[in-house]
């Protein structure tokens, strides 16, 4: 067992290491276990007298850092997530399968242990915890409050009733309830958690909390199928302003409403995007995101991280994804970009206490292609040998402007005198729509990528939501993907074949004729 000494170590370092693995590769742990951690071992465990203090050791080991030596969720890495971890003392849990109120069962906390929060930093042990193990812990964790022994009797399990398909009859039905049941307060007339009433919710500590964006049903903590949904509509979630319409719903508008939510999504989640392939158009290249044009072609969905490499970092981004197209004429160059913000950011003055900024987005180029087209700068604003060129966006104003980085951790970024670009940005029910385009070439060869059809270019992307206090070097970011220019089909690929066939046998056809004349003369 580890002494108080140790422990108070162990979690100054822990932390960090844990967290930065956590965001970059989701399974931190796999790097902590050691061989009677690692996945497969439920059947070779070797029997543990005292499930109590095998339970404890997991603990100390794989949970303190966030959850704290007491289990109140104030550990060393508590205050770098978005939301806090759990307080075990508190027993506020949110995710169960019990009325709103009461604690969840065992089964409800394997489920968290073993799958984990999605958008959270508790991540999924199925793979490091064998069964066994789970249900050591989850002993031990119960020890942290009273609540589990003053319970009588186990509060009864919410069952899932009769499913109801999705229709368009029953998604009609549960719209109505969406507003009727008053979710758009909260989540929003399109369900991005932007509704009137977003920015001023609490939880049972007294921190704000954010609705749940139910476009993306990959990031929902309970899981993202309906009848998952059909779940958090009856229970509500413990400590949250989100309550149970178990008292208001049956068990057909139960799914009616489940049915609604879940098609907020997508059918499953977008695919990461490699590459984005501009599009060739005739004519002019509009400015208006809502254009018809900018609704044919392909799109690419790029999931974004918060920058946490160089000071000062962002641990709780608030933009976790970019959808980009693009297109192309002869002279200009124009991308789209869609991503979700649950609200329209001003900037705060020099005097307020909570300093807020306004959202902005950029796309990033290097400054020039490096021969052979595979050394490229670094990802994060370029650095000292290697710079980028920015094409930034704001929504103060509608304001676009270029600039010039190398490095981010020597605040070089500098902006151009004249700017190139043009934009226009749209904000609507949780989501920005923003038009960037500039020509293709231009005058400034030093500082300018300049664009020729038929090359890769590589392109990455950063996004700030100012109410987040995202400003600066705190941003959303991506690594390098690539844009490529279609050239313009050769049509006469399609002509040559044709004038061939008829070439070969118009050729036969006179050489018939004149076997033919031949064998007649000979034959007379």
């Amino acid at each position: 067992m580890l002494n108080s000494l140790l422990i108070k170590r162990w979690v100054r370092v822990f932390p960090f290491l844990f967290l930065m693995l956590v965001l970059l590769f989701g399974w931190a742990p796999l790097l902590l276990a050691d061989e009677e951690q690692t996945a497969g071992t439920a059947e070779k465990d070797e029997p543990l007298t005292d499930d109590l203090a095998a339970g404890k050791m997991i603990y100390e080991k794989l949970c303190i850092s966030c959850h704290g030596i007491e289990g109140d969720g104030d550990g060393p890495a508590a205050d770098r997530f978005q939301p806090k971890p759990r307080s075990f003392k508190k027993a506020e849990y949110k995710y169960r399968t019990t009325p709103r109120g009461t604690l969840p069962t065992d089964d409800d906390l394997f489920k968290a242990i073993t799958l984990g929060l999605p958008g959270t930093g508790m991540p999924a042990w199925a793979d490091i915890l064998s069964k066994k193990k789970t249900k050591q812990v989850i002993k031990y964790i119960k020890t942290f409050t009273d609540k589990w022994e003053k319970e009588e009797a186990s509060p009864p399990v919410v069952t899932v009733g009769t499913v109801v398909p999705t229709s368009p009859e029953s998604l009609e039905r549960g719209k109505k309830q969406f507003t009727a049941l008053g979710c758009t307060l909260c989540h929003g007339n399109e369900g991005r958690g932007d509704g009137p009433t977003a920015s001023v919710l609490k939880n049972h500590r007294g921190d704000s909390v954010y609705p749940r964006n139910l476009n993306k049903n990959w990031l929902f903590r309970g899981g993202g199928k309906a009848e998952d949904i059909y779940m958090r509509v009856n229970t509500g979630i413990n400590g949250t302003p989100m309550p149970s319409f178990a008292e208001k719903l049956d068990n057909e508008k139960s799914w009616d409403l489940a049915n609604y939510i879940r098609s907020l999504s997508p059918e499953k989640k977008p695919d990461r995007g490699s590459l984005i392939k501009a599009r060739p158009i005739e004519g002019s290249i509009p400015l208006d995101p809502d254009d018809p044009i900018w609704a044919e072609g392909a799109s690419a969905w790029f999931p974004m991280m918060g920058q946490i490499s160089f000071k000062k970092r962002l641990f709780t981004p608030s933009v976790t994804d970019i959808t980009v197209k693009s297109i192309f004429n002869e002279t200009e160059i124009a991308f789209l970009l869609v991503w979700d913000d649950r609200s329209k950011s001003k900037a705060s003055k020099p005097s307020a206490a909570k300093k807020t900024f306004t959202d902005q987005v950029a796309i990033q180029f290097p400054e020039k292609l490096q021969p052979g087209g595979v050394k490229k700068p670094y990802f994060i604003m370029g650095d000292e040998k290697l710079g980028v060129n920015l094409w930034n966006w704001t929504s103060e104003d509608n304001r676009s402007f270029e600039t010039n980085a190398y490095g981010i951790w020597n605040n070089s970024e500098v902006e151009q005198g004249e700017s190139d670009i043009f934009a226009k940005g749209i904000y609507k029910n949780g989501q920005y729509r923003v038009v960037i385009k500039r020509p293709l070439q231009t005058s400034d060869k030093e500082k300018d990528i300049q664009f020729e059809k038929g090359v890769f270019y590589p392109i990455a992307f950063f996004a700030m939501d100012g109410t987040n206090g995202e400003t600066g070097s705190q941003r959303s970011i991506t690594p390098w993907y690539f844009v490529f220019m279609e050239p313009e089909e050769d049509k006469s690929v399609y002509y040559y074949p044709p004038v061939v066939i008829v070439l070969v046998f118009g050729l036969e056809f006179i050489l018939v004729r004149i076997l033919r004349k031949n064998h007649k003369k000979s034959s007379a």
